[in-house]
């Protein structure tokens, strides 16, 4: 969901002093396209159109800095996004930016400008774990068996799989705390993450919950694998009856009628729900979530749509824009689209303009022009980001 469950101020640094060398590029790979958005641009939407985020900071070098001004220049954040001399280790650029942190901040938040695949579920997990217990390094358990080997190439230990966990950023920290650490780094201390400087000066970080699709930038094939692109289509309707609340993209609306269904009813997130399944060959919503299952009754379709991103994000695809035109006669919706657009986008981590919705009516024509019900129609692309999982 987008919204936390403990209110928090929380700063952002978006590390981006990386370079193209393993990934065959002659510039900073966040700066390389990815589905037709630059990296840094797809990593930097994904936290700001979170509330609680007031300030992104980004250490960058002279020469990258104004490229990357310009990778985000189709953004409407210039004013919460700050940037900052870079140093010559990531744990110089980290000590850059810190100085400029909010000094209201409660959290500090710290993300590879080279991820862009991070979900909203992991940001916010990592926020969440970081107010209540001082940090939140997004981590998910090892997959594969774990070995130590000798100098001879022989396996000499395999430790426990369940105590084996693949590190990633976010990684967020009380922010006094995270500062403090830095403060006390030695000229000569260089940390390949901030959980080593957190653990090495304030004590043991706890682990919020990653994901195994928050991978980070490095190779060539992380960037090709992403032209395979499909499209798909989503239809639904459902009739206006009295004493339902009208619920559309998980907001409530003010109306005296509300759509009548097994579940919510919300017929915008049904359509986009359907549209996903069809271009990634899946069956349909009524298939995957049928109305005669009683643990579906008056279920939030955006729970629903939810178990739909993680069905397709197991079939290796993300989603790349989505188009929806809402059909109704009553009520007026032009005020609320941009907070049904806020919810929805933050629900499926995409960026504020990958998701387009528009409303309409039908001129008095048919059960809609009666005001009998709403349909909504859907349209998106999907792109292919990896193999099954």
């Amino acid at each position: 969901m987008k919204y936390l469950l403990v209110t928090m101020k929380v700063n952002v640094i978006i590390a981006c002093g990386g370079n193209g060398t393993r990934t065959g590029l002659p510039f900073n790979k966040i700066l390389a396209d990815l589905n037709g958005k630059p990296v840094i641009y797809q990593t930097v939407t994904k936290f700001s159109y979170i509330n609680e985020v007031t300030r992104i900071i980004i250490p960058a070098s002279i020469e990258d800095t104004d490229l990357i001004k310009d990778a985000l220049g189709t953004l409407d954040i210039f004013d919460m996004i700050v940037f900052c001399p870079n140093g010559d280790t990531r744990t110089k650029s980290i000590q850059s930016a810190l100085t400029c942190i909010e000094s209201d901040a409660d959290i500090i938040s710290i993300h590879d400008g080279a991820r862009p695949f991070v979900t909203n579920d992991c940001i916010i997990n990592s926020f969440e774990t970081a107010k209540k217990c001082g940090s939140g390094i997004s981590a998910y358990g090892a997959v594969d068996t774990i070995a130590f080997i000798n100098e001879h190439n022989q396996i000499c230990n395999i430790p426990d799989r369940n105590t084996i966990f693949n590190i990633q950023t976010p990684q967020s920290f009380i922010a006094s705390k995270i500062i403090s650490a830095y403060s006390i780094i030695s000229d000569s201390d260089s940390f390949s993450d901030d959980s080593s400087v957190y653990t090495k000066y304030i004590g043991q970080p706890t682990v919020s919950k990653g994901d195994i699709s928050n991978k980070k930038i490095t190779f060539a094939t992380d960037l090709q694998s992403f032209k395979g692109c499909f499209a798909g289509t989503g239809y639904d309707t459902h009739a206006l009856v009295a004493d339902r609340d009208l619920i559309l993209g998980g907001i409530k609306i003010p109306y005296h009628l509300g759509l009548l269904g097994h579940s919510d009813a919300d017929v915008l997130t049904h359509a986009i729900m359907d549209a996903l399944f069809s271009c990634c060959s899946e069956r349909d919503i009524g298939v995957h979530f049928p109305d005669n299952d009683p643990a579906f009754k008056g279920i939030d379709s955006t729970i629903l749509l939810s178990k739909c991103l993680e069905i397709i994000t197991r079939k290796g695809f993300s989603i790349n824009n989505i188009s929806c035109v809402i059909m109704c006669e009553k009520p007026k919706l032009a005020k609320l689209i941009p907070d049904i657009i806020t919810n929805l986008t933050s629900i499926m981590s995409i960026p504020y303009d990958a998701l387009m919705i528009s409303a309409t009516t039908t001129e008095g024509l048919g059960f809609i022009g009666r005001g009998e019900g709403i349909a909504v129609s859907c349209n998106c692309i999907c792109c292919k980001i990896k193999e099954n999982i």
